[in-house]
């Protein structure tokens, strides 16, 4: 390993301090071997001191890989940088079998089914030098059954869940078949299939006809449905929730009241053993399987209408419809802690902005995207998201757009305090195809709370070495941080700060680490132009 300090070195170190929020700022510039590498891994010594490592394109004929290291104290200074050569690893060609669950086709007559099926996969892979990774080689074996039950109905495929543990290979789906005695209504089951593709499966215990509401996979593995009651079947506010851990055990059944007949869940947070819901309603008080369709996550490898199959599509374009209502449900304890049913027009008169922010608009019951779900040491509940819809790329590319920033601040009880709101600064469609990051950090008095946005500015080229060298550009998303402050006492948003000024950007596999012993946050980034690196420092008091 050869140390080299870079001559004639830009560096500059300043401090600001805005509402509580001290920074201080670092600029060096990149070396050539830098510049045409990429940022690989960024790390903090015991210090509080940051390494960032850069790779360089990896030489066919030689037989190491070559690294630049750049360091920065705690404050951040600059400090040296140096180079680090690895000898290249060689691994030997792997088997690696995978199985997942979907339902249709590819063909015209079973890419509208919901049939499920089980795969099985195997493939080759081999070492990769030049990317350092295992890449296919070849396909080895594919298995596909259609599974049916023992009345010997085949089953319609709703979601799969797999565990996050390597060593587990079992999949959970949830699926429905038709009964055997038609006077009965159609049964939905947790069926579990094992590495030898061998079923089990286990009927939900409900009463009549129901819809599938929404599901998830939580932290924990953990697999949650809720389910509606259709129309005839009692009432419509009559509702279900389980939950099952990834093997399929039920460890949590339970009936609740829904704020309103029909309810569009999307999203769901957990936080120790508590799950929080969050959805919207619109006026009208039917069922929900005449209001909305059923939610089926569930891939489909023919589908191209948008949606992972038709059920799905068909539910997401409930999600354009304008709602009237908010709702927050909280579980805990084997039971539904409350549910709220805030209408939307309580949002504009408890609508809060930042001073000199003149872009950011209330909540009108529009489809919004959930970025984050954070609770205060006081059991108050914040929620940060975006709005969002669609935006057309060019030649009927139609994709999400996330649109204007929202912040809602609800009390322990679910009772709406504030909604904080924040223009964006970029709004061109290559920007808007990608989500901001949205952050909250406490105080150090816990009184206040940094609401950190990672505002994105979009850009068409190479976002790393692989994808210049195998000339694959693509729309890619650069950030920079705007902090402000939430006051939780008055329930205000002070002034946003923005570290580097907008000059400086970060990448999304490297964007920050926080400090929790002094209560700061490290930014990691580099100019537009990729010739100069960038650490930031923000400490929120």
């Amino acid at each position: 390993m050869k140390k080299l300090l870079i001559g004639a070195f830009t560096l500059f170190i300043s401090n600001a301090t805005i509402n509580a929020q001290e920074i201080t700022e670092s600029v060096a510039p990149l070396s050539k071997k830098a510049i045409k590498g990429f940022l690989y891994d960024v790390t903090t010594d015991e210090n509080g001191g940051s390494v960032l490592t850069y790779k360089m394109k990896v030489d066919k004929k030689s037989d190491a890989v070559q690294f630049e290291e750049y360091t920065f104290d705690k404050t951040p200074a600059f400090i040296a940088n140096k180079d680090v050569e690895e000898k290249k690893v060689s691994k030997p060609d792997k088997e690696v079998t995978r199985y997942f669950a979907n339902v249709g086709g590819t063909n015209s007559f079973d890419v509208l089914s919901m049939k499920l099926k089980l795969n099985k996969i195997v493939t080759l892979r081999t070492w990769n030098h030049e990317r350092q990774k295992y890449i296919v080689k070849k396909t080895l074996a594919r298995e596909t059954i259609k599974p049916r039950n023992d009345d010997g109905k085949t089953y319609l495929g709703y979601a799969s869940y797999s565990s996050s543990d390597d060593d587990q290979s079992d999949v959970l789906v949830i699926a429905k078949a038709e009964s055997k005695d038609k006077a009965l209504a159609d049964q939905f089951r947790i069926v579990m299939f094992n590495d030898q593709l061998e079923i089990k499966e286990n009927l939900l215990e409900m009463n009549g006809a129901h819809t599938l509401v929404f599901c998830d996979q939580l932290p924990d593995d953990d697999v949650i449905a809720i389910f509606a009651p259709n129309k005839g079947n009692g009432e419509a506010t009559n509702y279900l929730y389980f939950r099952f851990n990834i093997k399929g055990g039920l460890k949590e059944r339970i009936p609740f009241k829904s704020p309103v007949p029909a309810i569009l869940i999307t999203a769901a947070y957990q936080r120790d053993k508590q799950v929080f819901l969050f959805g919207t309603s619109p006026e009208e008080a039917e069922f929900y399987n005449k209001t909305f369709s059923e939610y089926a996550p569930i891939y489909n490898p023919g589908y191209t209408e948008g949606g992972n199959n038709r059920l799905d599509f068909n539910w997401q374009k409930s999600l354009s419809k304008k709602m009237a209502n908010f709702h927050l449900i909280k579980f805990d304890n084997n039971k539904m802690e409350f549910a709220t049913n805030i209408p939307v027009a309580d949002f504009k008169s408890k609508f809060k902005t930042a001073p000199g922010d003149k872009g950011a608009t209330p909540y009108n019951g529009k489809r919004f995207y959930i970025e984050n779900f954070y609770v205060t040491p006081a059991e108050e509940y914040l929620i940060a998201g975006q709005l969002s819809a669609k935006v057309n790329m060019g030649s009927g590319n139609i994709v999400d757009s996330y649109e204007d920033l929202v912040c809602f601040h609800f009390s322990k009880d679910g009772v709406l305090k504030a909604q904080y709101g924040l223009g964006k600064i970029n709004n061109d469609k290559k920007s808007e195809i990608f989500s901001m990051m949205q952050n909250f950090y406490l105080s150090a008095d816990g009184k206040s709370l940094f609401w950190e946005i990672l505002e994105v500015k979009g850009v068409k080229g190479y976002e790393d070495f692989l994808d210049a060298y195998y000339d694959s550009p693509t729309f890619y998303p650069l950030y920079f941080p705007r902090v402000g402050k939430i006051d939780l006492t008055t329930n205000s948003l002070g002034t946003f700060k923005i570290p580097g000024d907008q000059k400086y950007f970060l990448k999304r596999n490297f964007t920050s680490y926080f400090n929790s012993s002094e209560n700061s946050v490290t930014y990691y980034g580099h100019d537009e132009d990729y010739t100069k690196i960038w650490v930031g420092k923000m400490k929120m008091q």
